[in-house]
């Protein structure tokens, strides 16, 4: 234990210390930060009023009180450095792999490009193809006029029949009658040709 520990220990300033042991404050800080060596006389004096024992350090134990201090604050600065740099390392692999799937995931999607652009513009090919053909049967199908002749020699049409009718199921053209008859679902009725 060396004078700061003994003062830290009891809660006391540099000044109480110093006060009780006989000597200066100034003296007390010197000893403390190795300035003044630790007479053998203030040696006696700190274990008779304090009970402790407190040896006057000499040069060679203070030089390696020293050094095992320096060395230990190296070798934790040196152990701070490998924690820092393996942390640093393990980031620096988490950002490899991730750039790596990003990497990957990308060429992926620019292989798959092609083939999804390529089945768009098939499918793009076939409805025009589609419609196309849908358009020709239209234009090709020729309609046929279909005309409705009563006794007395007057005309109807179907779509002029439907227009009178409106929406039909069914509808049964009696020219005898000068009568269209429908039928919608459970509905049934009639209407005059002409």
């Amino acid at each position: 234990m060396n004078l700061k520990e003994l003062r830290e220990k009891r809660g006391l300033t540099q000044t109480a210390l110093a006060k009780s042991l006989g000597v200066s404050s100034n003296a007390v800080s010197a000893i403390e930060s190795g300035r003044l060596k630790l007479s053998g006389k203030l040696s006696d004096k700190i274990k008779e009023v304090y009970g402790e024992v407190i040896e006057p350090e000499t040069r060679k134990a203070k030089a390696v009180k020293i050094s095992v201090e320096e060395k230990a604050e190296a070798m934790e600065k040196k152990a701070e450095a490998i924690l820092e740099t393996a942390g640093a390392e393990a980031v620096l692999d988490a950002e490899k792999k991730i750039e790596e799937k990003t990497r990957k995931r990308k060429a992926r999607k620019q292989a798959a490009k092609p083939a999804v652009e390529a089945g768009a513009l098939a499918v793009a090919a076939v409805a025009a193809d589609v419609e196309k053909k849908i358009e020709n049967t239209i234009k090709n199908t020729k309609r046929t006029k279909i005309v409705i002749q009563s006794q007395m020699g007057r005309e109807i049409t179907p779509d002029e029949i439907l227009a009178k009718i409106g929406e039909a199921d069914t509808v049964y053209i009696r020219v005898d009658q000068n009568k269209a008859y429908w039928v919608k679902g459970k509905e049934t009725g009639s209407v005059d040709l002409w």
